[in-house]
């Protein structure tokens, strides 16, 4: 039996919100509509024929159909409360840069962390395409939104994360003490490089600043021996496994074998349980779950599901040392 779940990367979105999201992937990578087009199809109770037929033809009005549905009726107050009846002490909501009505996506994220402070945070999106863009949506969510972390999806930006004209938004990060989340490991945008934000890349940003934390969205996969490796390398660097059923990382040849190894020794600290429970169709108290039946120690698993991101989100407390 599990105790207490922190969940490091969820999307938790309103109809606007997931419009301006699902617009963002629909414009840049338009296969993630056709690929996740199961998953989506079992959020809005259609069938995934139909919505990948649909995605293939017409990206973007897919994707303001689906969040006219995924969106409908949204609740923060009700979302809180399932977290809490299901056992997920706190969760970090991802936010991102992308225009709507009244902002970007992070104003909204920040505000609904902002009205359950105990039990949710906000990491702010951030573009790298501009990167003094990108330094003033950081310095405005830092300051003036209450985010309590970054959030950067390089292959949605197309840019490498690693160059130099982005080296005073890692700054940045590194004097406040807050995390930065990277998506790092495999994507869909076929115009991009598969590895824009690969272990590499994160290892080369660590090296050159070695006061930023950073974690590595979705665990590296598939270098997950060699994300691990740069995790043993620098210890402000973090991995958390979002997007992946933990129920299939302990098959043959699932590509996890190496964290289910190092994971419970020499990098056991700073793995994270992430859910991005969207891509799974899954609430995050069920994929929890499934990291319990993994076959690790009962201190791993407490570590990963939790002990390890308090940890981390009380260092990166506004106002605490870094």
């Amino acid at each position: 039996m599990r105790g207490p779940v922190i969940d490091v990367c969820e999307v938790v979105y309103d109809t606007e919100c997931w419009t301006a999201y699902l617009r963002a992937l629909a414009t840049a990578a338009p296969r993630y509509l056709v690929l996740f087009a199961g998953r989506l199809a079992t959020l809005t109770g259609r069938d995934p024929g139909d919505v990948a037929a649909e995605a293939a033809r017409d990206a973007t009005g897919t994707a303001d159909q689906l969040a006219a549905v995924l969106g409908r009726g949204f609740d923060i107050d009700h979302h809180v409360a399932v977290l809490a009846e299901t056992g997920v002490s706190h969760q970090v909501l991802h936010g991102g840069p992308w225009l709507m009505g009244d902002g970007t996506v992070n104003d909204r994220v920040a505000a609904y962390a902002a009205r359950h402070p105990n039990r949710l945070s906000a990491w702010a999106g951030v573009s790298l395409t501009d990167p003094r863009a990108a330094i003033a949506e950081a310095r405005r969510a830092l300051d003036d939104l209450g985010a309590t972390g970054l959030s950067v999806i390089p292959f949605l930006d197309g840019v490498d994360p690693s160059g130099l004209e982005h080296a005073e938004l890692w700054r940045l990060a590194a004097d406040r003490g807050v995390p930065v989340w990277l998506h790092c490991g495999q994507h869909f945008r076929s115009d991009v490089p598969i590895d824009v934000s690969a272990p590499r890349v994160l290892d080369r940003i660590a090296g050159a600043y070695p006061g930023l934390v950073l974690v590595a969205g979705h665990g590296g996969w598939p270098w997950v021996a060699e994300m691990l490796a740069v995790a043993q390398r620098h210890a402000n660097v973090y991995l958390e496994f979002s997007s992946h059923r933990p129920a299939r990382m302990g098959a043959r040849g699932s590509g996890w074998e190496a964290l289910l190894a190092l994971g419970a020794t020499s990098v056991r600290t700073r793995v994270l349980f992430g859910s991005t429970s969207w891509t799974q169709a899954r609430p995050p108290a069920a994929l929890a779950d499934e990291v319990t039946r993994l076959g690790l120690p009962d201190d791993v698993v407490r570590a990963w599901l939790h002990d390890n991101a308090e940890r981390l989100l009380n260092r990166t407390r506004p106002g605490s040392a870094s």
